[in-house]
């Protein structure tokens, strides 16, 4: 996509307030229910950056995060990930044994990612792992996967850009959820 395309505004989805007051009430629902723990978050580098950067915000007690970032196996046909994981890379080495994780991602969509995700973080020694998304798209869920936690919950109807979510690199910096139409 050339710079100097121009880009059609997307279909706003959630705006800022929404996501604002989301996440702030989110973030104290896990305060609540984390009890006496000290839970380890743990964020998919990229879309969920930007929903750490609130929501740690949102929980009024010290917490500790750390990043990972997954490479997903790329479907030759479509030019883009098919939800495979490939491999989990760790930014910074992280000692997680013992330790109770909640992995933050921007959206969960078919549930096969966090099964993965969740396996390989009890195989280095996490004695619990849960989930808190952003967004949660449970219409397209391939597996039973559970997610414990979500600011907003949606249907897909098109591209979802904005807050970390980016489309061809782009659109990531809105401060709301917006909807781009699916490229024909």
């Amino acid at each position: 996509m050339s710079p100097d395309a121009i880009l059609a505004p997307p279909e706003i989805l959630f705006d800022t307030a929404a996501i604002r007051d989301s996440v702030a009430a989110l973030g104290h629902r896990i305060e609540g229910e984390i009890g006496d723990e000290d839970p380890l978050l743990i964020a998919l580098l990229g879309g969920s950056v930007i929903f750490l950067a609130d929501l740690v915000r949102a929980i009024e007690r010290p917490v500790r995060y750390e990043f990972i970032d997954v490479a997903y196996h790329v479907d030759p046909a479509r030019g883009e990930d098919d939800g495979e994981v490939m491999r989990i890379q760790y930014p910074i080495p992280i000692d997680i044994a013992g330790q109770s994780v909640l992995v933050l991602k921007d959206v969960v969509s078919s549930g096969v990612t966090e099964p993965y995700l969740e396996q390989q973080l009890r195989d280095h020694g996490a004695a619990k792992v849960r989930f808190a998304a952003l967004i949660d798209l449970p219409d397209e869920r391939k597996t039973p996967f559970e997610l414990q936690y979500s600011a907003l919950v949606s249907h897909r109807r098109g591209v979802l850009v904005g807050y970390g979510l980016k489309h061809k690199g782009l659109y990531g910096n809105l401060p709301y959820v917006g909807r781009l139409e699916e490229e024909g």
